[in-house]
């Protein structure tokens, strides 16, 4: 019984064969030895019931069939070539997903992003957000940001910078008060971020200086380092800021120091190149990029 599927390699034989009018100069074309196109066509024929080609010197000719079969297969080839070729643009001009957490991509990245575009105008840039998106999969994106002690294991990764935390307060909390001592902050009202990786960040702050944060109450936990940051700039409380997130902030005065003190926790933000993007020079130059050129901006 005939089959509905033909394997490639007998396709690939016939069209030689059929392009060139002989099996020799197929086999040269394909890097095989003669027998084998011989072979190849002979199978096609078999499951097909039909002689392709009439045997005659000095070339073949095509019969009738033969000549069917090689109009449908050199559209099939065309066909195939204008897929690869398209394949091949859309990967050129295909935008490099980095994926980070919306307080990170709005206050350090895009501020940023400019100085990548001028220097890569070639490679477009999408940026997404994670934000308490728990089905966030980093295997649909090229590039992921990530915070920690470490990167995620199994991908290409460079820090960017390491976290260092700072105590901020909206311009006029404080009045005319100066800087708080850390014994003065411990008395303050603070906010608190209630995520898994910042909701011990007050205790961090406070390390070996043997002072305790008291106990937050319900109204000074957020979930959203947006909506954290507006309350801190509302006067709500004093928070965390992380200096290369807040310090443009600082600097132009929509956010102050509530104390001097600062603490470094060993942590910090990661970039790293998803398995689906591994070996694409865009990845490559983006990585290279936010871990030299960024964090030193």
């Amino acid at each position: 019984m005939a089959r509905d599927i033909i394997p490639f390699h007998q396709i690939a034989a016939f069209e030689a064969a059929a392009r060139n009018l002989g099996f020799s100069r197929a086999a040269q074309e394909l890097n095989v030895q003669q027998p084998a196109v011989s072979r190849q066509v002979a199978a096609l024929e078999a499951d097909l019931g039909a002689a392709l080609f009439l045997r005659t010197k000095p070339r073949l000719t095509l019969t009738a069939e033969g000549e069917v079969l090689l109009k449908a297969v050199t559209g099939g080839f065309d066909a195939l070539k204008a897929g690869l070729k398209e394949v091949r643009a859309m990967r050129q001009t295909q935008a490099l997903v980095v994926n980070a957490a919306i307080g990170f991509t709005s206050y350090y990245l895009l501020p940023r992003l400019g100085e990548f575009q001028s220097m890569h105008p070639d490679i477009r840039v999408q940026v997404v957000t994670r934000d308490q998106n728990p089905d966030f999969d980093p295997g649909h994106s090229d590039i992921v940001v990530t915070f920690g002690s470490e990167a995620p294991p199994g991908m290409a990764a460079r820090r960017i910078v390491e976290e260092e935390m700072l105590a901020i307060c909206a311009p006029g909390y404080l009045g005319s008060r100066p800087p708080l001592t850390l014994e003065a902050l411990a008395q303050e009202k603070l906010l608190h971020m209630s995520s898994e990786e910042h909701a011990g960040d007050w205790k961090r702050f406070f390390q070996g200086s043997g002072l305790v944060p008291p106990e937050p109450q319900g109204f000074e936990r957020f979930n959203s380092f947006m909506v954290y940051l507006h309350a801190i700039q509302n006067g709500n409380g004093i928070g965390i800021g992380w200096r290369h997130l807040v310090e443009r902030m600082i600097e132009a005065g929509s956010l102050a120091l509530a104390c001097d003190h600062s603490h470094n926790s060993g942590r910090g933000y990661f970039c790293s190149v998803t398995p689906r993007a591994e070996g694409r020079r865009e990845a490559e130059e983006f990585l290279h990029w936010i871990s030299g050129g960024a964090a030193s901006t």
